[in-house]
């Protein structure tokens, strides 16, 4: 991921990431739940980066010119669809090896408890 911009509103960086994701550019937003729990109104920066770093250029073009045509769109769906599965499957993976890691924990504890009562 590449920081493209900073915004100091929670408002200008949901702009600036709707701008860039119309054009094929996928976004994301730092610090955005941070920003709507600021009760304090204390001044933050929410940085908007792009996660692939290969259109930099276009994004800040973007940016900076709002007609500018991007010149290697992705598909912005179709890239959050890979995105949600790849996370989905590194949480199963995860959660199977935890159920695993417990699975051991259990037996040792209950073979030293064997051990120790026998």
């Amino acid at each position: 991921m590449k920081l493209v911009y900073k915004a100091t509103t929670l408002e200008g960086a949901n702009e600036i990431k709707t701008l860039l994701e119309s054009a094929g550019i996928p976004a994301s937003i730092s610090n955005s739940n941070f920003a709507s729990l600021n009760l304090f109104f204390i001044p933050h920066s929410l940085g908007i980066f792009i996660y692939d770093p290969s259109q930099y250029q276009d994004a800040i073009a973007l940016i900076h010119n709002q007609n500018y045509i991007v010149h290697n769109p992705i598909d912005v769906d179709a890239f959050y669809n890979s995105l949600n599965t790849k996370q989905s499957t590194k949480s199963a993976y995860k959660t199977m090896n935890d159920f695993i890691f417990g699975m051991i924990a259990f037996g040792f504890i209950c073979g030293l408890l064997i051990y120790v009562l026998s």
